[in-house]
């Protein structure tokens, strides 16, 4: 594996271990709504199905796969800031996962926690 193809792998783990951490959040948040929870389903659908095209060979799979979480993780990061019985932190385990995918297609690097915003869901 080369340098180019580390870093999807690396970024694919990352997001894994968000989604997983937004989705044991939403187990848990008994106010977050049954629209929020089908959005976060669908995030993680989307993933099992472009996982392989990221973490492969960059080129026309991988910049699809890559567009097509991008948009996954739009729509469940604008479900849940719209949700307003789910809790805080179901929110931010959900804008941590967006940000992992959009961070890589905006850079091509792994997101780091310097990256990261403080207070996402400051207004």
């Amino acid at each position: 594996m080369t340098a180019d193809t580390d870093i999807p792998v690396e970024v694919c783990s990352q997001l894994d271990a968000r989604l997983l951490a937004a989705e044991e959040g939403l187990s848990a948040d008994a106010n977050a709504s049954p629209v929020l929870r089908a959005v976060v389903g669908e995030f993680r659908r989307k993933f099992r199905k472009t996982r392989a095209a990221v973490e492969g060979e960059p080129g026309a799979a991988q910049r699809e796969g890559v567009i097509e979480l991008e948009q996954a993780a739009d729509s469940t990061k604008w479900a849940a800031l719209a949700d307003p019985g789910a809790s805080d932190a179901t929110k931010l385990a959900i804008v941590a996962a967006h940000d992992t995918i959009c961070w890589f297609k905006a850079t091509g690097a792994l997101l780091d926690r310097r990256h990261i915003e403080p207070e996402p869901l400051a207004t």
